[in-house]
């Protein structure tokens, strides 16, 4: 099973860093790929089971539900409900922690899943890739 892992250091204090991102449909206002991710029916965009309709900016569409959330833990993750990429039993995880020598944050992004040997290695580049670019976008916010 592929495992995603990206991590970086935000200038940010966790609590400020959080709040930008803990919104499941906030994903558009920092991540450079997404033109839209409205949650469906308008319903709480924290409310375990949510449903946002991502799309990206070459026009592919992502359907991906909230799953777990926590304030305490600065964490959430989301599970795919439709895709146009090939993959099972996945899992993608968001997650922000204190960086006590500072006013900093370390953010991890993570996803594990299941896909057809075939179109793995490419998959998990582009995933690493993406990734990564979110993660430095997200950071330029704070600068």
């Amino acid at each position: 099973m592929p495992r995603i892992f990206v991590s970086s250091v935000v200038n940010a204090p966790p609590e400020k860093l959080w709040a930008t991102i803990r919104r499941f449909d906030a994903v558009a206002e920092w991540l450079p790929f997404v033109r839209s991710s409205p949650i469906e029916d308008g319903g709480d965009p924290t409310r375990m089971g949510c449903v946002r309709v991502l799309t990206q900016t070459d026009g592919e569409v992502f359907r991906e539900v909230l799953v777990a959330l926590s304030d305490a833990e600065r964490f959430y993750s989301y599970t795919f409900v439709s895709s146009p990429v090939p993959v099972h039993n996945h899992c993608t995880t968001l997650r922000v922690l204190p960086i006590t020598d500072g006013d900093r944050s370390y953010v991890e992004w993570s996803s594990r899943f299941e896909i057809d040997p075939q179109y793995e290695a490419q998959l998990v580049d582009l995933m690493n890739r993406n990734f990564l670019a979110g993660l430095r976008a997200l950071a330029e916010k704070f600068q």
